[in-house]
């Protein structure tokens, strides 16, 4: 692993700066002492900086002595609502707010790549901007950074982002050549019949049948309607109904998710548990309504830069250290930005079986072996 002087000179100071970021985590949209703290770091280093972007993002502008393109990195900045139990001395100060997905280290890692190139002479032409997106969590974040202008003025002809992965050990690199997260469309079904007693179910229009056989006929959207091959997910995962157990209730709701890794496949499968939904409801004398989420759009990296991150990887870690990584059926919000600008997402492998680390994210013990955050630093330099 090579690692240039630069970058072992900030060591300590990447983990201080990744400390304090995970010791007071925000929600989306509330990262307010985040934007603060990340404003004050890009300031003291001689950026140019601009807050309250897409609501609470940072931009840091870097420039290079004569004009050139324009390379951006984005780092998430928000926490998820989760208690941490880490036991850590840097651990949330913040009650029920945790930095259980990373976001504290991808933001160091990016504070580190601007000091870095800051202090050295490698910015000949061109700019890079500092991209620190608040929202990544269920609050579109980066397509409202986006609306914001973030990329223009100067534009963006390239963006890349790091995450940091418990799935692939410290000192590796995952890279997703083409598709590299799902779409995600949350839907809300919501099942209306007729009342009655349990004794008398003749009299009731029963809407917990009708919608039992719905989550039954919904698994064939995926068994029976679509090409195995073209990655699908639907999983209900709320049932809400009745309050006794003697009544039949009037009303049901059914909600869940549906993941796809190609946009035919998303609109088909959305298309067909509407009709499946309205086909059963009538079939049982039921009325139904069906409901989409904001979702989110499916993630592709452009394979030309993907390939190229693979090739800077290899050059610092080795070809045995650099793993091409199968789609995976998570969201990631860094896909509006791909689908405006050409740019990749990456991992970084962030766990370690020797130091005990093994947790995963959006758990209360996820951790990092804080290691990755120099090896972040390079790479983005790279």
């Amino acid at each position: 692993m090579t690692i240039r002087p630069e970058v072992r000179g900030i060591e300590e100071w990447l983990r201080e700066v990744r400390r304090e970021l995970h010791k007071h985590p925000e929600p989306r949209f509330k990262e307010t002492r985040t934007a603060a703290e990340i404003a004050e770091n890009l300031h003291s280093i001689g950026l140019e900086v601009k807050t309250g972007v897409g609501g609470t993002g940072v931009v840091g502008l870097m420039r290079g002595a004569s004009p050139g393109k324009t390379f951006a990195i984005r780092a998430d900045m928000d926490a998820l609502p989760i208690e941490e139990e880490t036991g850590a001395d840097y651990a949330s100060c913040n009650p029920g707010f945790m930095h259980a997905c990373g976001h504290d280290a991808h933001m160091a890692m990016a504070l580190g790549a601007a000091r870095a190139l800051a202090s050295s002479s490698e910015l000949t032409n061109g700019q890079v901007k500092f991209v620190f997106q608040p929202g990544e969590e269920g609050g579109h974040g980066a397509r409202e950074m986006i609306s914001d202008g973030v990329l223009e003025n100067p534009k963006v002809d390239t963006i890349v982002a790091a995450h940091v992965a418990p799935l692939i050990p410290f000192g590796t690199v995952g890279i997703y050549l083409r598709e590299a997260c799902a779409s995600a469309d949350a839907f809300y079904i919501k099942i209306t019949g007729k009342g009655a007693h349990a004794a008398y179910p003749h009299l009731s229009q029963d809407p917990v049948l009708g919608g039992a056989q719905l989550i039954t006929a919904i698994q064939s959207i995926v068994s029976r309607n679509t090409d195995p091959s073209r990655g699908l997910v639907i999983s209900v995962t709320q049932f809400q109904a009745g309050t006794a157990t003697n009544v039949i209730p009037e009303e049901v709701t059914i909600a869940g998710t549906i993941r796809a890794l190609n946009e035919d496949v998303r609109e088909h499968a959305m298309k067909r548990l509407e009709e499946m939904a309205n086909s059963i409801c009538q079939a049982h004398d039921l009325r139904c309504q069906v409901i989409y989420g904001d979702g989110y759009p499916i993630m592709r990296n452009h394979e030309p830069i993907s390939r190229f991150v693979a090739e800077a990887a290899t050059e610092m870690l080795g070809e045995d250290k650099v793993i091409i990584r199968q789609p995976k059926f998570g969201s990631e919000d860094f896909a509006y930005f791909l689908e405006r600008c050409p740019g990749a997402g990456y991992e970084l492998g962030c766990s370690n079986e020797v130091k005990g680390i093994t947790n995963m994210l959006h758990t209360p013990q996820f951790d990092i072996d804080e290691d990755v955050l120099p090896l972040g630093v390079e790479l983005y330099l790279r």
